[in-house]
């Protein structure tokens, strides 16, 4: 009996490049991230139907990551590495509740400390905003579980509490390469917030079921929490199919009775008018800070910009064109739609 060889690639197929999106898709899967069915501590105080699906052990539908994000989960590995090798501590400890687990990023007694790598416009956010308290939960129930002995790291002795007195959040910007602190000391009732919106989560599961948990974002397109949620099309449904649906949205979905249209034209023309007033209000903050800099209690104030520029003149562009005798380079691009909301009233012919 004759073996038949598999064919030889060819000289083409070996220089061909490995693909680098493929083998990230690949390396997503295998991780215990991809396939975790029990709500973890970076999910507190995120979305209540996302930890809900996690409850009730619901599939992902939306599990791809993309380059961007290994790349940021590959720098946040080496940074903590870095961390760890210069200043001691231990990276990556596992812990484990009842009904809720993690990985602290970095424990260096007293302090537990997670590391946020982020890019330049949430860096920005964080700067202008400030933390968000779901990042606060996280690590305030990071120390809980350490001071509860609840660890699932064979470095730690199990059932025996560890010494937490203070929480850090550090956020790298991976464009700029520049981090900020920020510090708390450990707060029982930070920790008792934490748990009770995760017990509140599991008792509407238990009572009501998944899809009565309320949603705590506003859908894709709109919020990025829904963009890149591993349960979008379980929670807003498919992509629209334009053929079928015709010029709808997923949110829109949800206008299905008159009274549901009537909500929703009066949701829009309120926050419209609130819309307006801050824009008012943040303007004439501005004017009064004009010519002034320097800190303000816990924030800073600075100007940039306001320079001259050279830009393309694009009305003499096309002027001088048309004297050269030149087609003017044209595209079709389709205009954004715009929505008009107005009162109803008697109005005069």
């Amino acid at each position: 009996m004759t073996a038949v060889l598999p064919a030889r690639p060819s000289a083409a197929e070996r220089r061909a490049a490995p693909s680098l999106a493929a083998a990230v898709r690949d390396l997503d899967r295998r991780r215990a991230r991809s396939r975790q069915r029990m709500i973890g501590a970076s999910e507190l105080g995120e979305c209540r139907r996302r930890a809900a699906y996690r409850v009730a052990r619901r599939r992902p539908t939306n599990t791809r990551t993309g380059l961007q994000a290994f790349l940021g989960t590959e720098l946040h590995r080496g940074v903590l590495r870095a961390l760890r090798r210069q200043y001691g501590g231990l990276t990556e400890v596992g812990l484990k509740g009842e009904q809720v687990k993690g990985r602290c990023d970095w424990w260096h007694t007293p302090v537990v400390e997670d590391l946020k790598t982020t890019s330049r416009f949430g860096f920005e956010r964080v700067l202008t905003r400030g933390v968000p308290t779901k990042h606060w939960f996280q690590v305030a129930v990071y120390a809980w579980l350490l001071r509860t002995g609840q660890v699932h790291d064979r470095r730690l002795p199990a059932g025996t509490g560890q010494e937490v007195e203070g929480l850090r959040i550090r956020y790298l910007s991976r464009d700029s390469g520049e981090d900020v602190v920020f510090e708390a000391d450990h707060d029982p009732a930070l920790t008792a917030e934490a748990l009770l919106w995760l017990t509140e989560v599991y008792a509407a599961v238990e009572d009501e079921g998944v899809d009565t948990v309320p949603r705590d974002g506003f859908g894709p397109g709109v919020d990025t929490m829904c963009d890149w949620c591993p349960f979008l099309d379980l929670c807003w449904g498919p992509p629209v199919d334009q053929e079928t649906e015709g010029d709808v949205s997923r949110q829109s979905r949800l206008t299905v009775t008159d009274q549901d249209y009537v909500g929703a034209v009066h949701d829009y023309d309120a926050w419209r008018a609130a819309e307006n007033e801050a824009r008012r209000h943040k303007e004439f903050a501005r004017e009064r800070l004009r010519g002034r800099s320097g800190p303000a209690d816990d924030l800073y104030c600075e100007w940039s910009g306001g320079g001259l520029r050279t830009q393309v003149d694009k009305e003499g562009a096309v002027e001088r064109l048309a004297e050269l005798g030149e087609v003017v380079p044209t595209r079709r691009v389709r205009s954004p739609q715009t929505i008009r909301v107005t009162r109803n009233g008697t109005r005069r012919d």
